[in-house]
């Protein structure tokens, strides 16, 4: 989905989470981030779980990838999928 970014970004706000590090089940550090977002040249919003909070990217979301369709006006999660592609019919109706 992220690879389709310009054409959706007038309807969405893309956010990539990256929730491990280095070690498996241990959070991402800014060194990691920053690499993650110059490897896949990444052109929107990226985070980490913030310092000393823990895995909770991993806890609170998923522990594989994920994508969650979240409507802006009340921050409801419309739709969740394993296979981002799968969210762009509902993605064209907002």
């Amino acid at each position: 989905m992220a690879l389709d970014y310009p054409s959706y970004s007038d309807r969405a706000i893309f956010v990539d989470l990256l929730a491990e590090g280095a070690a498996v089940g241990e959070p991402a550090e800014q060194k990691e981030l920053d690499a993650w977002i110059l490897d896949r040249e990444i052109p929107f919003t990226t985070a980490i779980d913030a310092p000393g909070a823990g895995p909770r990217i991993l806890k609170d979301f998923s522990p594989i990838e994920s994508s969650f369709l979240v409507e802006l006006g009340s921050m409801r999660i419309v739709e969740h999928a394993l296979e981002p592609t799968t969210l762009y019919p509902t993605l064209d109706e907002l």
